[in-house]
């Protein structure tokens, strides 16, 4: 015997684990085409956006889409410390999620994940900013996952909540930007998709766009899908990001008329 160790029982019980693989076979439309939660596969979670919320920064913003909770602050423009002249403003992006906004803990550290989102928020953002408005100067966009209930989908609240509050800070744009996710489950595509349908995709579009200039800033996709899914992808959420930008005005109007 192994005084070392504690022995275990004689007998044990192996333990249940819901597997993926289970879960994935799990239908996705109920009666009447709905999903889960109630809405039709080109429906948003409904969307509560709010600015200034952040008193220490210059300026910011807060998007809640259900389970979905980004606060994003602005620090800047400042002037850069560089010993070369920059003819163009420079904006650093930092996304990170909370430690526990997801279903398994993350690590207080960046992970590759978050220097990937951190670089296609960047990649979002610049075509709407007026930089060379800004010689020799910095922009700090930090964005902080609260909660997270969909990863496609949070990038892109997290871009949306971005452009708020960069307007929020005053800085000089073109147009603002919306962004909307879609998921492809079962040769279907599900306008802003949360977790529950995240683990049924085959693959994800991620698409921001600039309204007022009827202009694509960016889009991303997953998966192996063919063109005319994709096409039909791209129109269903610029459509979207029109309704999201709406919104945006919306929430950035309701303070000037309270007053």
């Amino acid at each position: 015997m192994d005084r070392r160790r504690i022995p275990g029982p004689e007998t044990s019980v192996s333990p249940i684990i819901e597997r993926s693989e289970d879960a994935k076979e799990t239908p996705t439309l109920g009666e009447g085409d709905k999903r889960h939660d109630g809405r039709k596969v080109e429906d948003i979670r409904p969307i509560f956006l709010k600015t200034g919320l952040i008193t220490q920064a210059n300026g910011s913003a807060y998007i809640e889409l259900c389970e979905t909770k980004i606060a994003c602050a602005i620090y800047g423009p400042r002037q850069t410390k560089l010993p070369a002249f920059s003819g163009k403003g420079n904006l650093n992006c930092d996304f990170k999620f909370a430690s526990f906004s997801c279903a398994k803990r993350r690590s207080n550290h960046r992970d590759p994940q978050e220097k990937e989102f951190s670089q296609l928020l960047y990649e979002a953002l610049v075509p709407s900013l007026r930089l060379d408005l800004l010689p020799k100067s910095t922009i700090d966009v930090y964005v902080s996952v609260i909660q997270n209930d969909g990863t496609a989908s949070c990038l892109a609240a997290a871009i949306t909540c971005a452009s708020m509050a960069l307007t929020d800070a005053g800085i000089e744009m073109v147009d603002q930007v919306a962004a909307c996710a879609a998921s492809y489950i079962n040769d279907e595509i599900f306008i802003d998709g949360d977790f529950f349908e995240e683990q049924r995709e085959s693959g994800s579009i991620v698409l921001s766009y600039m309204p007022s200039l009827n202009e694509i800033t960016h889009i991303i996709q997953s998966g192996e899908v063919d063109v005319a899914t994709t096409s039909q992808a791209v129109e269903l959420c610029v459509d979207v990001c029109s309704k999201i930008y709406s919104v945006m005005r919306h929430s950035l109007l309701e303070p000037v008329k309270k007053q």
